[in-house]
C-alpha cells in the first residue's frame, strides 16, 4: 500500500507539479474601490485540500488577521481596498505560503482581457508570441489588464508561473468560467473594453460589444497576424 501511495505521489509530481506539492493557493480578484471583498486562500496537501489549518492573511506586507480553513481547504478574510490599484496578497500556514493580486478599480473602468492559452502561448511551443510582452505593457499603461485562464490544460498557478518566467507584467489571472466572469464584472459596474483570445472566449462576451481580436478565423472578432497589430488597435 505504501509503495502504491508513493507511486501516485511521484506521478502527480510529474503530471501536475503545481498541485502535487503542499501549498497555498491565493485567488486573484478585481473589485470596486471601497467595496468589501473576500480574500480567499486554499490550503492544499500533497494530494488533498487541508481543513482545520490556521491561515494568516497579508495585504501589501501587512497582516490583516487569521482564519481557519474549512473542510474544503478554503479560508476567508474580509478586506476593503480604499484606493485604486494593485494590491499584493499573501497567505501563510505553517511553512507554506501563497501569493496573489487584487486589482481595485473605480466603477465604469474599462478592462482589457487577455486569454493566455488562446493568444499568448505559441502552438506546439512553450514560448510567448513574439512582441506580446511589450505590447501588453503598453496597453497596461492605458487600461487595466486582466489575464484569463480558459482551459483545463493548465491550472492558474502554472499560468502565473509561466507569465512570470516569460517576463509579462504581474497582473490578475482570473478563471473565464465560460463567460460568467464577464457577467460578474459587468454587474460590478466595469466595462469590457477589449478581449484578445480564442473565438469561444470572444463570443461569450459578445453582448457587451468589446473590441475583439483573435489569431483564429471567426466572424466575431478582427483576425490579426501579430501582437504589434493589436497594439495599434487597442486605444
Amino acid at each position: 500500500m505504501g509503495t502504491f501511495v508513493a507511486f501516485i505521489s511521484i506521478l502527480l509530481l510529474i503530471l501536475f507539479p503545481a498541485f502535487a506539492l503542499s501549498d497555498i493557493i491565493v485567488y486573484d480578484s478585481v473589485v470596486p474601490v471601497g467595496k468589501e471583498t473576500v480574500f480567499t486562500a486554499e490550503v492544499r496537501g500533497k494530494l488533498f485540500s487541508k481543513g482545520g489549518e490556521i491561515v494568516e492573511f497579508f495585504v501589501n506586507g501587512k497582516s490583516i488577521g487569521k482564519s481557519l480553513s474549512g473542510g474544503d481547504g478554503l479560508a476567508f478574510k474580509q478586506f476593503v481596498p480604499h484606493v485604486t490599484g494593485l494590491y499584493e496578497l499573501k497567505a501563510t500556514s505553517d511553512k507554506d505560503e501563497g501569493k496573489g493580486i487584487l486589482l481595485s478599480l473605480k466603477k465604469g473602468s474599462a478592462i482589457v482581457f487577455i486569454d493566455v492559452e488562446g493568444s499568448l502561448i505559441e502552438k506546439f511551443s512553450n514560448d510567448p508570441k513574439q512582441g506580446s510582452q511589450k505590447v501588453i505593457k503598453d496597453i497596461h499603461k492605458k487600461f487595466p489588464v486582466v489575464f484569463l485562464h480558459t482551459t483545463g490544460f493548465l491550472n492558474i498557478k502554472s499560468i502565473k508561473e509561466w507569465l512570470k518566467k516569460k517576463e509579462f507584467p504581474e497582473l490578475p489571472v482570473l478563471p473565464w468560467r465560460q463567460g460568467l466572469l464577464f457577467n460578474d464584472l459587468h454587474d460590478e459596474g466595469f466595462q469590457i473594453r477589449a478581449i484578445i483570445g480564442s473565438p469561444d472566449v470572444i463570443y461569450s462576451a459578445k453582448e457587451y460589444k468589446p473590441l475583439a481580436f483573435t489569431f483564429e478565423e471567426t466572424e466575431d472578432a478582427v483576425e490579426v497576424k501579430d501582437w504589434e497589430e493589436i497594439g495599434k488597435k487597442v486605444k
